[in-house]
């Protein structure tokens, strides 16, 4: 069970009796405890079973498997020494009813996602609660349903959707990048700022600094009228590339609507305080060829989206 980094496989218990291939197997343990007092006291023995995939020579998440057979909830991490000493191999359970109900899943989520694609959101919202049905932490299937109701405008329900994945450390991996990005932006166009904010604020906290959740980030301060958080994160945008398409463009909106009490009115923004406009001239300014030329339309900018 020694290998070097995770690979994606496909298809029964993995890594068992190949030290050349990761784990990926189903496992259980055994819970005793006492129930009853006095005479009729007894021990009474619980099984738990468990989705485990290797990530790295001594590291193996785990998951608790749900009674619709599929692994669920946040991952934890455990060593070769805990997984040998407490775990024991479910290679039947894996290959008869984990692995077809994750094939299952997954191919239900796809549906949604192809209905979402195709324009048909009410098949989607009903394939992505069937996912949840069997997997309640479900990432994609979350994300997916928080789509649909920011589509049709419905802010509360897309509300209930964004207040579960913002608890989730899952729904920040950089397999679901495209997605939490997709979301993001949906929330601030269907201007639902304050989420925006605490949606990318939970994002960067997560996550190695990425330049475009740093934008999207000062996008959505924009919205708020505040202008410290909306060139603080522009700035460390740029700190990450120095030539920033969009942070580039919302520094020189800055420092243009600076001094330009008519563009402010056209925008329906409030005065840039002397300390943000300062900066926003000395960041510029050491730049001498810096085009200062910007004029940023109804729509605004550009949205920012990570590789």
């Amino acid at each position: 069970m020694q290998i070097k980094s995770r690979q994606a496989q496909t298809g029964g218990c993995t890594g068992l009796d190949n030290p050349d291939e990761p784990l990926r197997c189903v496992f259980s343990t055994v819970q005793e405890m006492k129930v009853g007092t006095g005479t009729t006291a007894r021990k009474q023995q619980t099984k738990y079973l468990w989705y485990v995939e290797q990530q790295d020579v001594d590291e193996f998440g785990v998951r608790k498997i749900n009674p619709q057979f599929v692994p669920t909830g946040e991952e934890k991490i455990i060593d070769s020494e805990t997984l040998l000493a407490d775990y024991t191999p479910e290679v039947e359970i894996h290959n008869t009813r984990v692995e077809p109900a994750i094939q299952g899943l997954t191919r239900t989520v796809a549906k949604g996602d192809r209905h979402r694609q195709n324009c048909e959101p009410l098949s989607a919202e009903m394939e992505y609660t069937k996912a949840l049905d069997v997997d309640e932490t479900n990432v994609r299937a979350m994300f997916g349903l928080g789509l649909v109701y920011l589509e049709r405008q419905d802010l509360e329900k897309s509300r209930s959707v964004f207040n579960q994945l913002v608890e989730l450390n899952a729904a920040f991996d950089l397999d679901h990048k495209h997605l939490f990005n997709e979301f993001g932006i949906a929330l601030r166009k269907n201007k639902l700022y304050d989420e925006a904010v605490q949606y990318y604020s939970r994002a960067v906290e997560l996550t190695d600094e990425d330049e475009n959740l740093y934008f999207n980030l000062s996008r959505a301060f924009y919205e708020k009228d505040d202008w410290e958080h909306c060139f603080e994160f522009a700035d460390r945008a740029l700190n990450i590339d120095a030539y920033h398409e969009h942070a580039l463009a919302m520094c020189k909106h800055i420092a243009t609507m600076a001094g330009s009490e008519p563009l402010r009115n056209r925008h329906n923004k409030p005065p840039i305080p002397r300390e943000v406009a300062e900066k926003v001239n000395d960041l510029l300014g050491e730049d001498d060829d810096m085009d200062m030329s910007v004029e940023i339309g109804p729509g605004g900018f550009g949205d920012s989206t990570s590789n």
